[in-house]
């Protein structure tokens, strides 16, 4: 339950955060002509801030991003103000017209690159990319060329009155759906906090660039500050996971076991576990389904009944907090956890392809059977309580796995206290 909240809460927040900008934003016109100003600049500090802490979490995606709305701010409120001056408002347009393509552009671009670094070859090689665009928006925007915008910006579909609906381009909708469409799936298949609040972005910047049409600086200043917060937002929750929680199983880490250990009132039990001859079982079978083997193991014992907390502790051994209990209290839960651990089959899938004709056998008839193997993990547990002998909690999880080894020598698949 704990587990589905957390995952609502981090779909939620970052569309959360749009509402609360929109609303923001309803209330500016209160404002007096100094606090608009602080509200139009407001995004830069947030792009640094944001900049700052990609840079030190190496968070590379979200660095670039937050470049990239950083130039597109800069373009619209310091290039098109001086268009405007110049008498030359088509040109704003022009540069409008090349903000909502790039955006999206570059959204999708970076959400596929994997996090190489900033200041490496790949780095450079992003950063010479944007460089790229900054100098094409440039060449562009050369009244020379005027006519490449205009086919840019010119409707692909007649049949789609677009423009009815919007003032961006049929060019500019295609992108950021494809964008759109291109972070949903990758959602879908990663499950990714980052990959949801690069979509966030994308809709706080549709919907300033929708309703300004390049004439709107509170709106645009409003859109791009909150999309710089959400990345910020992002980057903090990912790397508190990443501190938090055990990359291969999902459990909380032996990090967050320290910490939740501070918290344990007068009256509490700890139980430590590990799989049996998992040493030998990563020799025959290897370390990848090793791998599978804790992560089958871990999505049992993370429902542990009797209000307990499962984490991993390391290797192949787990830790079990019950708060408020006595080993009496949660000996019923362990045993039920042993049982459930020891009736999980694990499928063992094996390759059927070999040479010559052991290979052509393989293929043939009942290679199913050959490539496939069920087996069944089991678990040991030592459980431990809170005593005048054991006072702390270290102490108690020194006695549950003292308690764990009686368990091993005792014959494995048992309940020890």
């Amino acid at each position: 339950m704990k587990t589905i909240m957390k995952t609502t809460f981090k779909l939620v927040l970052p569309f959360a955060l749009l509402a609360l900008a929109y609303l923001f934003y309803t209330k500016t016109t209160a404002l007096s002509p100094a606090q608009l100003d602080m509200v139009e600049w407001a995004p830069y500090g947030i792009f640094l801030i944001g900049g700052i802490i990609s840079w030190k979490f190496n968070r590379s995606r979200e660095f670039f991003i937050l470049t990239v709305l950083a130039l597109g701010l800069a373009a619209y409120t310091d290039l098109a103000g001086a268009l405007m001056l110049k008498g030359l408002a088509a040109r704003r347009t022009d540069l409008h017209l090349l903000i909502s393509l790039l955006l999206p552009f570059n959204i999708a671009l970076f959400s596929f690159f994997r996090e190489r670094g900033i200041l490496s070859l790949w780095g450079i090689l992003r950063i010479a990319a944007i460089a790229a665009q900054v100098g094409l928006a440039y060449w562009l925007l050369d009244p020379a060329r005027q006519h490449l915008l205009q086919t840019l910006g010119k409707a692909w579909i007649p049949a789609v009155k677009s423009s009815a609906l919007t003032p961006l381009s049929q060019a500019s909708l295609l992108l950021f759906l494809a964008a759109l469409i291109i972070l949903i799936v990758r959602q879908v298949s990663h499950r990714s906090s980052q990959d949801i609040s690069f979509i966030a972005v994308l809709c706080a910047l549709f919907n300033a660039l929708h309703q300004t049409g390049g004439g709107n600086p509170v709106l645009y200043a409003v859109a791009f500050a909150v999309s710089g917060i959400i990345l910020i937002v992002s980057i903090i929750q990912d790397s508190y996971s990443m501190a938090f929680s055990d990359e291969l199983t999902g459990l909380p880490s032996r990090r967050a076991l320290k910490q939740d250990m501070m918290k344990l009132g007068m009256n509490y039990a700890i139980a430590m576990l590990d799989i049996d001859h998992f040493k030998k079982f990563n020799d025959t079978y290897g370390h990848d389904t090793g791998d599978e083997v804790l992560k089958l193991v871990a999505s049992t014992i993370k429902d542990v009944t009797g209000g307990g907390k499962a984490y991993r502790y390391g290797g192949e051994e787990f830790t079990i907090l019950f708060p408020g209990k006595n080993s009496t209290d949660v000996l019923p839960h362990l045993e039920e956890l042993r049982e459930k651990v020891s009736k999980r089959a694990f499928t063992l899938r094996r390759s059927g392809r070999g040479k010559g004709k052991s290979g052509r056998k393989a293929r043939g008839r009942g290679s199913g059977k050959a490539r496939s193997k069920q087996i069944y993990i089991t678990i040991s547990i030592g459980v431990s309580q809170k005593s005048d002998k054991h006072k702390t909690p270290d102490a108690v999880m020194k006695s549950a796995d003292t308690a764990l080894y009686r368990a091993k020598k005792k014959g494995r698949n048992c309940v020890s206290k």
